[in-house]
């Protein structure tokens, strides 16, 4: 009779190979964790990574304007309105009287778009869509050279169309 330690057994290399991965998976993650807890900029585990958060973030602060008090600006003639979407999708269609400054022409348009503003201006900023970030990087230039009362209306385009207020463009609407 052969002992059992004699017989070579076929699983056991497949079971250690498994073993190592697992502990060496588990090992990449918890030196992950660890890493990222000991930055000075950590990233949350757990987050809220709504537009209105990733913004705050940003800026330290909600600098969102809602719809509605967008709307209201826009009547009471309150505020300037900034496209920050390309010259082209803003003659296809834009914000009644919104000014467009496209974030790559900033430093050569931001002069001749504001030299009739005063710095406490109400500025609202917009593009299109749900994670277009343009209006949010166009407010942070705007603040970064002194304009303080910069808002984002996320979302702008569609959400304006949506609600059939005055636009301009070759598709208004």
């Amino acid at each position: 009779m052969l002992s059992s330690r004699l017989i070579p057994r076929i699983d056991r290399p497949w079971k250690t190979a498994l073993w190592q991965t697992v502990a060496l998976a588990l090992m990449v993650v918890v030196l992950g964790l660890i890493v990222n807890q000991l930055r000075s900029d950590s990233m949350p585990l757990l987050g809220d990574w709504s537009p209105e958060a990733r913004i705050t973030l940003k800026f330290g602060k909600n600098i969102l304007i809602p719809f509605e008090e967008a709307k209201d600006k826009f009547l009471t003639g309150s505020a300037v309105f900034l496209d920050a979407r390309t010259p082209e999708l803003y003659q296809e269609g834009h914000i009644q009287g919104a000014f467009n400054l496209p974030l790559a022409e900033f430093d050569q348009l931001s002069e001749k778009v504001f030299m009739e503003f005063p710095e406490d201006t109400l500025i609202v900023t917009y593009c299109d869509g749900e994670d277009c970030a343009l209006s949010a990087e166009l407010a942070q230039k705007l603040k970064e050279i002194g304009y303080g009362n910069v808002r984002v209306l996320h979302n702008g385009w569609s959400v304006w169309k949506s609600h059939q207020l005055p636009s301009q463009g070759e598709k208004e609407g």
